[in-house]
């Protein structure tokens, strides 16, 4: 086996020493290629800048009818908005103004036509008209005194008091039936419906 040293001088890499001339050159070449690209960047630049500036001046143009646009939208949408609050401003007054007749419905009405049981007497229609200002009834008897009976038990009794049952009439029984029937209804002088 064979031994070998690389640490003389012929095996160690050699070093390449420019004289200074070469460097010089080598250091001004660098010099220029470093100022021609700084020329040309601040060529580019300058002309990016000018390029910015159009566009900027043509945005800003642009924009001016866009404000007018605007303008017209935001007038449209004002003229929008006014027309509703004059709406909710009519529908508001008719609220606080109007008269919506029973506002707690009308289970009271129907609690006390359930108590009202008289025997052989009994309702096959009623109607709450006006929210309940005017009350329509319809019913069978077997007898026609009995229907008398039932009306004063009914002028009697809670949310009816006071009601005049103003129309009343009553039908005789057909040829084959015993069954008469009644119709009454109360003043109607202002909703004239039935």
């Amino acid at each position: 086996m064979q031994q070998v040293n690389f640490y003389q001088a012929q095996f160690k890499p050699k070093r390449l020493i420019l004289p200074a001339k070469q460097l010089f050159l080598l250091a001004l070449l660098a010099v220029i290629i470093f100022a021609l690209l700084g020329l040309y960047s601040a060529k580019k630049s300058s002309t990016l800048e000018t390029h910015i500036a159009s566009q900027q001046h043509l945005g800003m143009l642009e924009q001016q009818p866009a404000v007018v646009n605007d303008q017209a939208l935001l007038k449209a949408n004002l003229l929008k908005l006014q027309q509703q609050q004059t709406k909710k401003k009519i529908l508001l007054d008719y609220l606080t103004h109007q008269n919506f007749g029973n506002q707690h419905g009308f289970t009271d009405n129907l609690a006390h036509l359930s108590k009202q049981h008289i025997d052989g007497v009994w309702l096959t229609d009623f109607a709450f008209i006006n929210g309940g200002q005017h009350i329509a009834l319809h019913g069978s008897a077997l007898q026609s005194s009995q229907i008398p009976l039932y009306i004063d038990g009914l002028a009697e009794s809670g949310p009816f008091q006071g009601k005049h049952f103003s129309v009343f009439s009553l039908e005789n029984p057909e040829a084959n039936s015993n069954i008469y029937t009644f119709k009454l209804r109360t003043n109607q002088n202002s909703s004239g419906q039935q």
